[in-house]
């Protein structure tokens, strides 16, 4: 391999890399993970003991409660928790207890702290209930008080004896008996041998030195590692005052084991021993699989050359190297680049070809529609206009003079109206408006459309009833929507039930404003809906006629709303039929 070669250079770098990351994780390993694991057990057990002991001297817990918080501090912490006066006097230690009264009313706690497996299974097929009579044989903590005894002997009655543990020849045993009234026994799993070491512990530390007492007093907690002399077991000790009313009232006396974390320790030493010889030859190993793949970019280069000869140049080489493949990379970006360019300008004089082509074919189509469409309209009242002017020259009817006038005026009108709208629908199809938008209230334009189409309504007997919600204003050609709002008006007014009420909705939408006009009165069939906004659409031939209007108000309406962009539709409902847009 050449010395500068990308081969030999990939090589190099990664041999180089794995080497040097393989180091540090071996000598953190070796050198600090002991330390470290011991310190972040310490100070998370040092947090959640903090937390128990805040929330025990401000909830002064009953002993249920008590209790439930201690076994979940121990499940949870893998830790022995127990709470004592200054002295050492226990208070409370282990969850797990028997609470009997004896026949003189006196209560006595039976502790269930440190026994075997085989014992607690005994225990749990005894199955103590409240109300049982027992009776155990021990020895008391305080032969004073006579309130918490370490039992060497169970017995419920009618039932077999169970020797919870041998007793010791130096000691007197007491016996008491009575009827349970608490009892509080875990799973056979939970009982925890560590128990054991808490006690020994305990009376190692209890009575405290001075020295101890008065970092308490000063409410201060004791952290110190601690081995015990019979197994040489490492533990950590804290010691965490209880203050009330400014003393020291308890201790809350923690034990929590290290062993675990120097066996774990140990067993790293030997693994990364094993491991360290097989990693040097992994990390060589990949870096020659790694040093072949360098062909992989060339690869890659090679589908960027393909996709072009295809005339693609959309596919880009992702490649940056200051090297030979970098080189190439570069290049075949650069052409691909300038290909695509110069392609696209070729695409895009082709597309307004097309476009403008289509939009000549489509002018021409609509003035060819137009025609059709006037000449067809047109054809009725010229027909009618013809006949009634025939007439008077023939002097038919001559007593109806002043009616074939009026119906004369009245034709030519309706043809005058059309030829407006005719015009308004072919500028406003070849999209050769600009509209003139401006900031103003729907409500205010609705408010004066009303009070022009007053004579109307009025014929119909027909009332507008609005109703605005949050209402913003909308930006739009004021002058346009005026005209498609006349137009929506009078169609609803057309088709609404005499003495009927149309329904104006104003409300906003998040950023843009929705308004709906309903009127009661005949519906629109459901297959017709989606052609109403065609030109000279009728849903019945004849009523169009009657009614009045071209024919072209809805096809204008679509047009203008079309070019403000603007969501709309038409959909019946129970009283009739509702058009509603988006501005």
């Amino acid at each position: 391999m050449r010395r500068r070669s990308v081969t030999m250079k990939l090589f190099v770098t990664t041999a180089f890399f794995f080497m040097f990351f393989y180091a540090i994780v071996l000598l953190g390993q070796l050198n600090l993970f002991e330390s470290f694991y011991q310190h972040q057990k310490t100070a998370t057990l040092e947090k959640k003991l903090q937390a128990f002991s805040e929330l025990y001297e401000k909830k002064r817990w009953d002993d249920a409660r008590l209790s439930r918080e201690i076994g979940l501090f121990i499940s949870q912490n893998k830790a022995q928790l127990a709470i004592l006066g200054p002295e050492g006097n226990m208070k409370h230690d282990n969850l797990f207890r028997i609470v009997i009264r004896e026949d003189n009313g006196n209560q006595v706690r039976v502790s269930l702290s440190f026994m075997l497996n085989s014992v607690s299974r005994k225990l749990l097929e005894a199955n103590f209930k409240l109300g049982d009579h027992i009776e155990a044989e021990g020895v008391f903590e305080d032969t004073k008080s006579k309130d918490l005894l370490y039992p060497v002997v169970i017995q419920k009655s009618g039932s077999k004896a169970i020797n919870i543990q041998e007793a010791d020849s130096n000691e007197t045993l007491e016996k008491v008996s009575g009827v349970i009234t608490e009892v509080l026994l875990p799973s056979s799993n939970q009982w925890n041998s560590r128990q054991g070491i808490l006690y020994i512990a305990l009376d190692e530390w209890f009575p405290l030195s001075e020295e101890r007492k008065g970092i308490l007093q000063a409410g201060d907690s004791i952290i110190e590692e601690w081995t015990d002399r019979v197994s040489e077991t490492r533990s950590v000790v804290m010691i965490r005052p209880v203050m009330r009313d400014g003393k020291l009232s308890e201790v809350i006396f923690v034990l929590a084991s290290l062993q675990q974390i120097s066996e774990a320790y140990d067993a790293l030493r030997v693994f990364y021993a094993y491991m360290g010889i097989g990693g040097i030859l992994l990390i060589v190993l990949l870096s020659l699989v790694f040093t072949k793949l360098v062909s992989k970019p060339l690869i890659k280069l090679n589908q960027v050359a393909l996709r072009m000869v295809k005339l693609d140049f959309s596919v880009k080489s992702h490649i940056r190297r200051n090297d030979e493949i970098g080189s190439l990379s570069s290049s075949l970006n650069s052409l691909s680049e300038k290909l695509d360019n110069t392609l696209k300008e070729l695409y895009d004089a082709n597309e307004q070809l097309q476009l403008d082509m289509a939009h000549k074919l489509r002018m021409e189509q609509r003035q060819k529609e137009f025609i059709s469409d006037i000449s067809h309209e047109l054809k009725t009242p010229l027909s009618i206009v013809k006949g009634y002017v025939e007439g008077i020259r023939d002097g038919i009817g001559e007593n109806k003079r002043e009616r074939y006038l009026e119906v004369i005026l009245g034709e030519t009108d309706k043809m005058e109206e059309l030829i407006k709208d005719m015009l308004e629908l072919a500028k406003l199809e070849s999209q050769s408006i600009k509209l003139r938008k401006s900031s103003f209230l729907l409500s205010q334009q609705l408010e004066d459309i009303v009070d022009k189409l007053s004579n109307h309504l009025n014929e119909k007997q027909l009332k507008v009833a609005a109703v605005i919600i949050g209402e913003h204003a909308v930006h739009a050609d004021q002058v346009k929507m005026e005209q498609m709002l006349v137009n929506l008006l009078m169609n609803a007014i057309r088709h609404a039930t005499v003495g009927s009420e149309i329904a104006v909705r104003i409300e906003s939408e998040s950023e843009h404003m929705r308004m709906e006009i309903e009127n009661e009165g005949e519906a629109i069939p459901e297959d017709q809906l989606e052609t109403i906004w065609e030109r000279f659409y009728r849903v019945e031939k004849s009523r169009n006629r009657k009614t009045g209007g071209t024919g072209l108000g809805l096809a204008i309406v679509k047009q203008i709303l079309d070019l403000h962009e603007s969501r709309y539709g038409v959909e019946n409902t129970k009283q009739g039929v509702k058009f509603y847009f988006y501005l």
